[in-house]
């Protein structure tokens, strides 16, 4: 399926074109409910294990399946994000946000 028009519901403009839909939007519909539970936790896996009644191991699981599907790597707490800037495992965004949380430290 490929979004094709924009609409405005108040003066019914409408935008024909074949839009990217978002890579959120290409999500399952169980792994948007799982994303939005993670970050109603604030990503607290022991909160998670009680509402959705699943183990560590599955969460951790779900969340590595989210990451791949998101074609996202784990950051690691060591990581230089200039060099994972480089191998194209962040992005400038990404990068330029952990160099700003590196400095408040």
């Amino acid at each position: 399926m490929v979004i094709s028009e924009l609409k405005c519901p108040k003066c019914d403009l409408r935008i024909k074109k074949d839009f990217e839909p978002c890579e959120f939007c290409q999500l399952s519909e169980d792994d948007h409910e799982f994303l939005k539970i993670f970050l109603r936790t604030q990503g607290r896996i022991t909160d998670m294990e009680k509402i959705l009644g699943i183990s560590y191991p599955t969460i951790k699981t779900k969340i590595e399946h989210l990451l791949q599907n998101l074609k996202l790597s784990p950051i690691e707490e060591d990581q230089n994000p200039i060099e994972a800037l480089a191998q194209g495992k962040l992005s400038v965004d990404e990068a330029i946000i952990i160099l700003k949380q590196r400095g408040k430290r």
